[in-house]
C-alpha cells in the first residue's frame, strides 16, 4: 500500500510541476476522454461477525485480503464544460484471503476474483493551465467470482468459499496534465465501499463472516480526448 501511495504520489507532482510551466486546451462539454494503464487495489478490511457452525474456531479471527495490480481503464463523457461522467473497468483482480488471530491463525482461506465496475460523477477544476484536477463520486458495484478454497483451509475441514456481490458508495480524486494533440496522462485514487459477507461450508454446515474490504485504488494512466 505504501508503494501505491508513493506512486500516485510522484505522479501528482509530476504533472503540478510540469502544469505550472503550461498550458493546453481543456477538455468541454461533449467531449470523451478515454484512459487505460495499471489500477492496484489495495483493500483496507475490516471483519465485522461471525455466524454459523464455525464460530468458535473464528473467534476474534480476521479476515486479511492482500493488494493486487491489473490493467485499467475509464471511459468518462464531458457533460458540461465542468462535470463529466465516468465508467471505471479493469481485469479482474486476484485476492488471497488469510485468516489472523484464533484458532486458525496463519491459515490461508481461499483466492477469489473479482471486478469492481464503478459509475462515478466528477467535477473538472479550472486551473489554467495543462494541470487538471477533479474530484468524483459514485456508486461501485462488485462481483466476486471463482472463489476456490486454499490447501490450508480444505486442511481445517472447508469444502467451499463463497462471497456475495456488493454495491456501496465511491470516493475519487484525480488530475490530468494535458500534453497536448488531445494526449493526457493521469494519476487517480479512490476509495470504494465494499462489503460482503463470506460463507464458508464445511460437509457439516456453513458459517458466514461478514467482511468489509473497502479498498483504496490507485490508478497511473495514459488517456486521449477526443
Amino acid at each position: 500500500m505504501a508503494r501505491s501511495l508513493s506512486t500516485t504520489a510522484y505522479a501528482i507532482a509530476i504533472a503540478a510541476a510540469f502544469g505550472a510551466a503550461g498550458t493546453a486546451q481543456a477538455a468541454s462539454a461533449g467531449d470523451w476522454i478515454v484512459r487505460g494503464g495499471l489500477t492496484t487495489v489495495s483493500p483496507n478490511e475490516d471483519t465485522n461477525g461471525v455466524d454459523g457452525e464455525l464460530g468458535a474456531a473464528l473467534t476474534g479471527t480476521e479476515v486479511a485480503v492482500d493488494s493486487d495490480t491489473q490493467l485499467g481503464a475509464t471511459v468518462g463523457y464531458m457533460i458540461t464544460d465542468r462535470f463529466a461522467v465516468e465508467l471505471l473497468g479493469a481485469t479482474p483482480f486476484t485476492h488471497d484471503l488469510s485468516l489472523d488471530g484464533g484458532a486458525l491463525d496463519g491459515a490461508d482461506l481461499a483466492e477469489i476474483k473479482h471486478l469492481p465496475p464503478t459509475l462515478s460523477l466528477q467535477y473538472h477544476f479550472d486551473t489554467g493551465s495543462a494541470f487538471r484536477p477533479y474530484v468524483g463520486a459514485g456508486l461501485n458495484y462488485t462481483l466476486f467470482f471463482s472463489e476456490d478454497v486454499d490447501s490450508d483451509a480444505k486442511a481445517a475441514g472447508v469444502t467451499d468459499v463463497e462471497l456475495d456481490d456488493s454495491v456501496g458508495l465511491a470516493a475519487q480524486l484525480g488530475v490530468d496534465y494535458e500534453l497536448g494533440n488531445r494526449w493526457l496522462i493521469n494519476a487517480d485514487v479512490r476509495y470504494l465501499q465494499i462489503d460482503t459477507t463470506a460463507e464458508v461450508s464445511t460437509a457439516t454446515g456453513s458459517t458466514d463472516v461478514d467482511v468489509d474490504i473497502d479498498p483504496w485504488v490507485y490508478t497511473i494512466a495514459v488517456g486521449y480526448r477526443f
